[in-house]
């Protein structure tokens, strides 16, 4: 199993992957794998009034947040998050076996 978690060193509010990099790690990654692909409070910081993110930031999560939540919806992955702290979540995708269902986007 590949678990990929950011260091201790990284900002509590972080992306560790944009939507190009998902998408790559849709594609190869074997099943069990692990990704964090964000660290902060994802429902409150995707939104725009909270301002705790630099607006292309933000974009970049919700387009990121958006394509984990289709993949979920795919049933290629499973979603977990992991406290660490107060206001502090490591949200992670696993990759899930077997065939994927495939949903055309509307």
């Amino acid at each position: 199993m590949t678990v990929t978690f950011h260091p201790p060193d990284v900002p509590v509010r972080s992306l560790p992957v944009d939507e190009n990099g998902l998408c790559d790690w849709l594609a190869d990654a074997e099943p069990g794998a692990v990704l964090i692909y964000y660290c902060g409070h994802l429902g409150h910081d995707r939104m725009p009034s909270t301002r705790v993110l630099p607006e292309v930031q933000r974009r970049q999560l919700v387009n990121v947040a958006a394509r984990v939540q289709q993949a979920a919806e795919d049933e290629r992955v499973f979603l977990l998050q992991r406290r660490n702290g107060e206001d502090d979540f490591s949200y992670l995708a696993i990759k899930a076996t077997g065939n994927a269902k495939r949903r055309s986007r509307r």
